[in-house]
């Protein structure tokens, strides 16, 4: 299975708003998208396990509930035709709400919330559009929601995985480059 995300300059490690996906931060004429896939493989989470399992954000595991899966490779346009595979989880599964509040204690423990808060990358890409970024990002910190539509509330991972695979930025592939990010592809 293919699950498609949005390009990252920076390996996935803080919001850099390369693409119009994900949550509109606008403040006056400013606009910038949030993407809450963008910290994935953040030092802190790449780190950080919960029950044995590494924790993600897949945008297609937002809008409805999907199978567990042995392998997942994760994806993304880089524009003209050109499909990058970046990574691949082995062993998904989606987290169901009863795990969230255990989560949640977790990354509070685990300073996660600190981290995006003091990320760097995340406060010199959104300049003045940053607070209103992170209250975002903190709205859906606090959310019980793995499901949701369009950009309305949830919590900010949505998936459990026991390991990863990373591939060379370089790694194009002769895949379409697939228009929804909220499908799972075969």
């Amino acid at each position: 299975m293919k699950a498609k995300t949005y390009q990252s300059r920076n390996d996935f490690t803080a919001p850099q708003s390369i693409s119009t996906f994900g949550i509109p931060v606008r403040v006056k004429g400013d606009l910038k998208y949030l993407g809450l896939e963008e910290f994935n493989f953040c030092k802190i989470l790449r780190d950080f396990k919960f029950n044995n399992y590494h924790l993600a954000y897949i945008p297609c595991y937002s809008t409805c509930g999907r199978p567990n899966l042995n392998k997942l490779d994760l994806f993304f346009s880089a524009g003209n035709g050109v499909t990058i595979h970046y990574a691949t989880l082995f062993h998904v599964e989606q987290l169901s709400i009863e795990e969230i509040s255990e989560l949640r204690v977790s990354l509070l423990a685990a300073r996660f919330p600190n981290f995006v808060e003091n990320s760097p990358d995340f406060q010199n890409n959104y300049q003045n559009l940053f607070e209103p970024a992170l209250a975002i990002w903190k709205n859906n910190f606090n959310q019980d929601n793995i499901l949701a539509r369009g950009h309305d509330p949830r919590f900010v991972l949505n998936v459990k995985y026991k390991s990863i695979q990373f591939h060379s930025m370089g790694n194009i592939v002769p895949w379409t480059n697939f228009k929804r990010a909220r499908a799972l592809y075969a």
